[in-house]
């Protein structure tokens, strides 16, 4: 399930979300993904698409062989740069595609399998306030989607609860 999405890093140093010591709208913006099963997940060969890249069927982010979502765990595509935190040991990985590509309105996430089968979509529009802070869901997991700040002092939490702790 998609549990969180920062579409809109903050300004400044607050926004540098991957902690690779640079603020950049397109390499701090991320999806996460939580596996909500009992079994272990293979999201190898997953696709990672924003409306532009589906349209164009050239997916932001193709998940590698290999990855393995264990049940209650997460995994983070940033749009770039290098991820050096351990995101609560979250399997972390870069797009791909060179960057997301999210825009703060009028974009949507597109989530398929192998197979091109959607497993699960986010609609930017109905969140499109600017809000300089990621989307995320409360509570994490079950909830609906509401701005991060709302919740918790965090602008953020790739890879983590709301609060911050591990999955």
């Amino acid at each position: 399930i998609i549990n969180e999405v920062l579409y809109d890093p903050p300004a400044g140093a607050e926004g540098d979300a991957n902690s690779d010591g640079t603020r950049d709208p397109n390499q701090d913006e991320f999806i996460e993904m939580v596996n909500i099963s009992a079994a272990p997940l293979d999201i190898s060969g997953w696709k990672f698409y924003d409306a532009e890249s589906l349209e164009i069927d050239q997916p932001s982010h193709l998940v590698p062989q290999g990855t393995i979502i264990e049940p209650g765990k997460a995994f983070v595509v940033f749009g770039g740069g290098s991820a050096t935190c351990s995101f609560g040991g979250s399997i972390v990985q870069v797009a791909s595609g060179g960057q997301l590509n999210l825009n703060n309105s009028g974009d949507f996430v597109t989530v398929t399998d192998a197979d091109d089968n959607i497993i699960q979509e986010f609609d930017v529009e109905p969140l499109s306030n600017n809000p300089d802070e990621s989307y995320t869901r409360n509570p994490d997991l079950t909830g609906e989607f509401e701005q991060h700040a709302s919740n918790t002092p965090l602008l953020y939490s790739p890879g983590t609860r709301i609060d911050g702790t591990s999955f």
